[in-house]
């Protein structure tokens, strides 16, 4: 089986989850971007061991960081600074300061309803 047959297919498909850890990074790396659909929620069951996942690719993240911080979508923003950015290290906090910046300067009206500037901001103060 290829490594995109094991991309959950539902909120709680722990049967893909665990398939997912026994592959090597290089397997999973071309998915990643899917994986991240999967950080939409943090309620969703699955959403952790998602994050888990993908904490092991650090600094590799960043384009797909980018896109999310660049997209229309306040809440998948949310999910994503504020339960698996804010944990990353500050090797990765550094490729996507400029998108943090510009949330925290220009942001949304639903980017300010999600709170999404303020949390912008917390993480950008991990650099200092």
């Amino acid at each position: 089986m290829e490594p995109r047959d094991y991309i959950p297919r539902h909120k709680s498909d722990f049967n893909n989850i665990n398939q997912l850890k026994l592959l090597e990074k290089k397997q999973i790396r071309p998915i990643i971007s899917e994986l991240f659909v999967w950080l939409k929620d943090s309620n969703w069951p699955i959403s952790s061991e998602i994050r888990n996942i993908l904490f092991q690719f650090g600094v590799e993240l960043a384009p797909n960081l980018k896109k999310i911080l660049k997209s229309d979508d306040s809440t998948w923003k949310y999910f994503v600074l504020e339960d698996f950015c804010r944990y990353l290290p500050n090797s990765v906090i550094g490729e996507i300061a400029l998108e943090l910046e510009e949330l925290i300067m220009h942001p949304s009206l639903d980017d300010k309803l999600e709170e999404v500037d303020r949390i912008a901001g917390e993480i950008l103060e991990k650099l200092k």
